[in-house]
């Protein structure tokens, strides 16, 4: 009888153990579902996870070949292109080939990261994803898109002058000094549409 007894008390104590975990993994399941809605549930976090989402779809078809080869390489050409004519009107006397801005002197290539395409999707994404209306959205991207696409084009004539005259300075300015005004100008164009946005919204109440 004593052993009976034992045996059944290890079997309850044994079991004990069990049903806390089990309740552990319950509680923790029940709170990481409660944080998630609670998380999605405040109209910034919801924000937040769609730009999240846009521009890793945009990556997504960023890092194909097709948009590589064709997209990114005809962008690169057209900068390339209108440098020149800005430049030629300046008395360079450039040439140009594919993405390349060529002179005896000094020579840019257009590449990954120097053609705005990437300040560009972020200024958009966040236009898709913040509440305005579709004719707001419209006229954000035409003038964003005009915008960001002057600055780029500035860039890289500057950068192109930079290098003639300044060549001590020009992994600088190309580095860190346009890459952070760029960023910012970029900002700030967002930052103004949103508060046009706001100020047209209180207009009309």
């Amino acid at each position: 009888m004593g052993k009976k007894d034992k045996n059944k008390n290890k079997g309850k104590k044994s079991n004990l153990p069990n049903n806390d975990k089990e309740n552990q993994q319950v509680n923790v399941k029940t709170v990481s579902r409660y944080n998630w809605r609670e998380f999605l549930s405040k109209p910034i976090n919801q924000l937040l996870f769609k730009f999240a989402f846009f521009l890793m779809l945009f990556y997504i078809l960023w890092a194909t070949p097709f948009f590589q080869s064709y997209i990114v390489e005809s962008i690169a050409q057209a900068y390339a292109f209108a440098a020149g004519v800005v430049l030629n009107l300046f008395g360079y006397g450039v040439t140009i080939s594919g993405d390349t801005v060529i002179s005896d002197q000094f020579s840019i290539s257009i590449k990954n990261g120097c053609d705005g395409i990437e300040g560009l999707a972020i200024f958009l994404c966040a236009i898709i994803i913040y509440p305005a209306t579709i004719s707001q959205k419209i006229k954000g991207t035409i003038i964003g898109v005009l915008f960001l696409v002057f600055l780029n084009l500035i860039r890289i004539i500057s950068l192109y002058m930079f290098g003639i005259h300044f060549p001590s300075i020009f992994d600088i300015m190309h580095e860190s000094v346009w890459q952070v005004v760029f960023i910012i100008l970029t900002l700030l164009a967002l930052f103004n549409w949103i508060a046009w946005t706001k100020n047209v919204a209180t207009t009309l109440k």
